[in-house]
């Protein structure tokens, strides 16, 4: 009886212990991110001056229209486009923050409708090219159930033209910087531990929309959902976000 209670105590205190210890110590692991993009025509690309019609050779005309709106297309047998990795384990600490290394995996649009240019009319096609920069996602933590990220995404694409024949008329490279709105975006936990970026703690999926720093020519944004809880059904409610 005596080693039973002994065992007992022993486990009371233990239990005791794990209680006691700061929310600080979770841990979300590393993973990947997928993300949906609607065709809602929000998510856009406005080419520089001159970029496109050194693909046909054309004199430079600033009298079309330079923005173009993108979809996204889902990755075959899933209904993503976009993936981020995130390279660390991201640990809080006592004041709730943390922090992990994030790199685009994966990205794949296309122009919603063929746009007319100094070329003709083109059709976009757009996915990651060259090896992608590392940056930062900065995690807080509102609470045991969740909180807010932010992650000011740097990704290096190539815009592939071809005409509405499908002939290939060049290809476009830019490194384009997508921040964060100013609020930063929700997270939370799941009801097993999981990492749910853009689903708050009462299970909305938050629209996200990120749009190139106004300081810099020219403008670009990306409008996003949380790809695979949305698949699963576990999307209570699709909400708006604030704009940056």
């Amino acid at each position: 009886m005596m080693r039973v209670f002994v065992r007992g105590a022993a486990l009371a205190i233990l239990l005791a212990i794990l209680a006691s210890l700061p929310a600080a110590a979770q841990v979300i692991r590393k993973g990947t991110d997928y993300w949906r993009t609607p065709a809602n025509g929000i998510t856009a690309f406005e080419f520089p001056e001159g970029d496109v019609e050194s693909l046909c050779g054309a004199t430079i005309d600033n009298t079309w229209d330079h923005r173009t709106g993108l979809a996204g297309v889902p990755t075959p047998g899933s209904d993503w486009d976009t993936a981020v990795a995130r390279l660390d384990d991201a640990v809080f600490d006592a004041a709730g923050e943390a922090r992990t290394r994030i790199q685009v995996r994966a990205l794949s649009f296309v122009s919603i409708v063929p746009h007319l240019t100094p070329c003709g009319k083109i059709i976009w096609r757009v996915g990651i090219c060259c090896p992608q920069p590392i940056t930062w996602m900065k995690l807080h933590r509102t609470s045991t159930s969740g909180g807010t990220f932010s992650a000011n995404i740097v990704v290096n694409v190539e815009f592939k033209a071809t005409d509405t024949a499908g002939n290939y008329l060049g290809s476009l490279f830019y490194t384009r910087e997508l921040p964060d709105p100013d609020n930063g975006t929700p997270w939370s936990f799941g009801p097993t531990g999981g990492f749910r970026p853009g689903m708050d703690t009462a299970d909305n999926c938050i629209n996200v929309l990120r749009q190139k720093l106004s300081t810099f020519a020219p403008t670009s944004s990306h409008y996003y959902f949380i790809s695979d809880l949305i698949a699963q059904g576990k999307c209570r409610e699709q909400t708006a976000a604030a704009a940056k």
